[in-house]
């Protein structure tokens, strides 16, 4: 992996600070609104340095960029950099960081100190993971991420179940943390064989890949392993529990955080390419299975919750196809539609939680009528939805169409078909959602009284939202010349070995 030259800004260290203030300082807050007003600081110079990190990026090079390296270890660095792969899932984790703080107010969470910094906690363990160039550091980043995750569902989820959600959550997280590490120990001892040094930095252990059997077997290790992280089928079991029963600030977990293991299979298979093109058929069959596997279990879904945690197993398999295309379309729309999805759930689990708030349920029979009192949360949630559908305006289409192009180039008709039917299916559950939630009659009696008149967090909570949503759809240039060059270097990783 090619780097760039240190920058005078540690912007990387900046990113990973930022948050880490509101860690320390926000549990120090008096009263709430002094809380909210730290907050929105914090996170509002977040968004902002996540928007200079875009704007200084230089898009036509593939190399990293404002890179920051400190040895730690003989055999651990602290290296972490900025390119076209991982710029867009930063500016993500900022928007999502900012959303979370309005949520967190308008939900009024107890002591919002306290909430508010292990929600600040949990960003600048994820902006660590999004920005490491080092495995090690990596694997390591991903372990202390678990800790946020499972306090915030422990402390402030809903009902007696959240114990058992927060248990199967660690259970599984501690799994593939523990496949990925075998893994990654495969390949450093690897390169320490080759070299007589070793070494966990991603441009090392690329210059170093095993051979043969053992490529295989660290490729195994690595990739079931990031599988659990990102739910994918048929290690997602915890996701649908977390989101049920956890709160709505774990979310992080799969708004971003599931991204997250996307991102880490752009980063760690240029390490194995011949296993790559090996198991390639594996890959793409598991992510068919979990495309309608996904959507079936969705469409039978009555908590609106539950419903968004297996819509995002289909997904997910839809993301992995994308990745195992291993040309520039597939990569590419794999990218992009990560970080819309990400976006978009972000969306639908905002406007849902605002949904359980007000109307006291979230269970889909319970709901109904809700589009007359609250015109604007059920914009947000059909935008999102389209977006989550990849219709033309939003952020998926583009994404959506190159991913597409690189299922047909890569493996065949039947393959971007499957993926075609996929799409069609979630704007079945997510459509029909959208219509029991906010349009149908209502079947049961709420639990308490709807809160119809809309706060000024809560306003500027979905205003946001559906702005960059619409923005974002019709504007998307900017974001496919970001991660052309970069997707373009990834992929010549692995077309010399696709040639006869």
């Amino acid at each position: 992996m090619p780097i760039a030259p240190s920058p005078a800004f540690p912007v990387c260290a900046a990113l990973i600070a930022l948050p880490g203030l509101g860690l320390l300082v926000l549990p120090l807050t008096r009263s709430r609104r002094e809380t909210l007003l730290a907050s929105l600081l914090i996170a509002g110079l977040e968004l902002a340095l996540a928007g200079y990190a875009l704007y200084a990026l230089d898009p036509g090079s593939a190399q990293a960029q404002f890179v920051e390296r400190v040895a730690l270890l003989p055999f651990l660095n602290w290296h972490s950099g900025i390119d076209g792969l991982n710029a867009l899932f930063i500016a993500a984790t900022a928007l999502s960081g900012l959303w979370l703080v309005l949520y967190g107010h308008v939900a009024g969470a107890k002591p919002p100190g306290q909430y508010m910094a292990a929600i600040f906690g949990y960003e600048a363990v994820l902006m660590g993971l999004f920005t490491a160039l080092d495995a090690l550091q990596f694997w390591l980043l991903a372990g202390i991420e678990m800790l946020p995750a499972a306090y915030i569902s422990l402390r402030w989820g809903r009902g007696r179940e959240r114990r058992r959600a927060t248990g199967l959550y660690v259970h599984f997280i501690v799994s593939g943390l523990f496949l990925l590490g075998v893994g990654l120990a495969i390949l450093g001892w690897n390169h320490a064989d080759a070299t007589g040094d070793w070494s966990f930095e991603l441009a090392d252990l690329a210059a170093t890949p095993p051979a043969g059997s053992l490529q295989n077997l660290a490729f195994a290790f690595v990739f079931f392993g990031l599988g659990v992280r990102m739910a994918q089928f048929p290690f997602h079991a915890w996701l649908p529990e977390l989101s049920q029963h956890g709160t709505l600030a774990t979310a992080g977990v799969f708004l971003v955080g599931t991204k997250l293991g996307i991102y880490a299979l752009l980063r760690f298979l240029p390490l194995l390419p011949e296993a790559v093109h090996a198991f390639k058929p594996l890959a793409a069959g598991l992510g068919l299975c979990g495309i309608f596997y996904g959507a079936l279990l969705a469409l039978m879904q009555l908590n609106l919750r539950r419903l968004l945690a297996f819509a995002a197993v289909s997904h997910t398999g839809m993301l992995v196809i994308g990745v195992f295309c291993l040309n520039r379309e597939g990569l590419a729309g794999a990218l992009l539609l990560a970080v819309n999805f990400g976006v978009a759930a972000s969306a639908l689990l905002f406007a849902s939680g605002l949904v359980l708030h007000r109307a006291g349920s979230a269970l889909l029979p319970r709901l109904g009528e809700l589009f007359d009192p609250m015109p604007l949360l059920g914009l947000t949630f059909l935008l999102a939805a389209l977006s989550t559908m990849a219709m033309p305006g939003t952020p998926g289409f583009d994404a959506a169409h190159l991913l597409l192009e690189g299922a047909i180039e890569t493996h065949d008709w039947g393959v971007a078909t499957a993926l075609a039917i996929g799409n069609v299916l979630a704007a079945a559950f997510l459509l029909r959602a959208f219509q029991q939630a906010f349009l149908a009659p209502r079947r049961e009696t709420v639990i308490r009284p709807l809160k119809t008149r809309l706060g000024w967090t809560e306003a500027l909570l979905t205003g946001s939202l559906c702005a960059v949503l619409v923005g974002v759809g019709f504007y998307s240039e900017p974001w496919l010349a970001l991660v052309e060059t970069s997707v373009g270097a990834l992929a010549a990783r692995f077309d010399p070995i696709s040639k006869p």
